[in-house]
């Protein structure tokens, strides 16, 4: 049977199923069949559900397969015009795959796979868009919230460097952020106290990647806000956070 690639991966589509079904199931006296029913046709919502089964010469049921689409469905362009077709088409290949027809790579059909995997690309946008909004409202910590601050030092690099501290303290006890905080921003800290931030970093490993990414996303802000004085200041600091880490995450 022929297949399809979706993202690197052969499916058989459900056209060439039935193709392979009917030269090999049956002849024109005795040939197999291919049922469609509509389970449920919510007309209000635009939504359906197809059960498609497979019958032998003796009309015994041999396969089945349920399918539901819907209108609106925004990862299917077929939908907009033919959800109830396009449902039944998706039912039939189930049901097809139910006889192991098509599934040498995968049970579902082809549209589900595409469906599955554009759904699942919406989602992981989603999440990027949502880590970089989280990052960027990180960023926007005004100078006045810093517990320690310099008397002369410009406000960007006060703000710069608080966003980069609430990065690193990230997974710390709500009721212990403060205080780790302005451990942090301090200028000097006795050994117990860096120990102490040392065990923060190396209780949340995953704070260097995000770290990492946070300054990748904001250098070019830094470099362009900022004096070089205060600048190469901020990448001292942020490489001073880096290093609380374990050195096999690094």
């Amino acid at each position: 049977m022929k297949k399809i690639s979706i993202k690197g991966k052969p499916y058989v589509e459900v056209s060439e199923r039935v193709i392979y079904f009917r030269q090999n199931f049956g002849t024109k006296e005795e040939m197999f069949g291919i049922n469609t029913k509509i389970v449920e046709w919510d007309t209000v919502n635009k939504e359906v559900i197809v059960n498609a089964w497979i019958t032998d010469e003796k009309d015994r049921t041999v396969a089945s397969g349920l399918a539901h689409e819907w209108q609106d469905d925004p990862n299917s362009f077929v939908n907009s015009t033919s959800y109830v077709e396009n449902c039944e088409t998706s039912a039939i290949g189930r049901a097809l795959a139910a006889m192991g027809i098509g599934i040498e790579d995968a049970y579902a059909s082809a549209d589900e796979v595409k469906n599955a995997v554009a759904k699942r690309e919406v989602i992981e946008e989603k999440k990027s868009k949502d880590r970089k909004e989280d990052l960027t409202e990180m960023m926007d910590v005004q100078p006045q919230t810093v517990a320690v601050q310099e008397a002369n030092t410009d406000p960007y690099y006060v703000q710069y460097r608080t966003a980069l501290s609430n990065v690193f303290i990230e997974g710390s006890p709500e009721e212990e952020k403060r205080e780790l905080l302005e451990l942090v921003l301090a200028d000097f800290n006795d050994d117990v106290t860096e120990a102490a931030i040392e065990a923060h970093a190396k209780a949340n490993t995953g704070n260097k990647e995000v770290l990492k990414e946070y300054c990748e996303q904001h250098i070019t802000l830094w470099k362009t806000t900022m004096n070089s004085k205060d600048y190469n200041s901020l990448v001292i600091f942020m490489k001073y956070l880096s290093g609380k880490f374990p050195e096999e995450d690094v």
